[in-house]
C-alpha cells in the first residue's frame, strides 16, 4: 500500500495500537490501584519463559469487543515506566473518581468538561498518568 509517496508495510486493517504494557517497581501495589481504583478486571499470571518482553508476573485483561486491545502491568525488569499516559472510559465518572482516590491514585485535576465528556487524571505510583472519561450523552 502507498500513502502519498510513502510505501507502507502494514495495511490499513492492521495498523493499529493492540497492546498497552507498563512495568511496574511493585506488581501487588499497581495491579491493586489498577484494579480496585481504575477499576481494570486484572488477572495475574506468570510466563514461565525466559524473554525480556513477555516473561515474569504480570497482571492483564484483554478487550475483546470490537478492535481487540490488551492491557498488562509487568513487574519491572529495569527501571518501570514512567511518563506514559493512559486514559480509560468509565460510566459514572464521580464514583470512578472517588475509588481511585481511596485506592492510593494520587490526584493531577479532578473531573472537567473536555469536549468528548468529563475527564480527571491521576499518577499511579510509577509516575504514569491514569485519565478516567465519562463519554458525553
Amino acid at each position: 500500500m502507498t500513502i502519498g509517496s510513502q510505501e507502507c508495510l502494514v495495511s490499513e486493517l492492521s495498523n493499529r495500537l493492540v497492546a498497552v504494557v507498563l512495568e511496574v517497581a511493585d506488581l501487588d501495589r499497581s495491579e491493586a490501584l489498577y484494579r480496585d481504583g481504575f477499576g481494570l478486571a486484572l488477572h495475574r499470571s506468570l510466563h514461565d519463559e525466559d524473554d525480556r518482553w513477555i516473561g515474569g508476573a504480570h497482571a492483564a485483561v484483554s478487550w475483546t469487543e470490537g478492535a481487540f486491545l490488551h492491557f498488562a502491568l509487568y513487574a519491572a525488569k529495569g527501571a518501570p515506566t514512567a511518563g506514559a499516559q493512559v486514559g480509560f472510559v468509565v460510566t459514572n465518572l464521580e464514583a470512578a473518581h472517588h475509588r481511585a482516590l481511596a485506592a492510593g491514585a494520587e490526584l493531577l485535576h479532578g473531573p472537567i468538561s473536555q469536549p468528548w465528556g468529563q475527564s480527571a487524571r491521576y499518577a499511579d505510583f510509577d509516575g504514569n498518568v491514569i485519565e478516567l472519561t465519562q463519554s458525553a450523552p
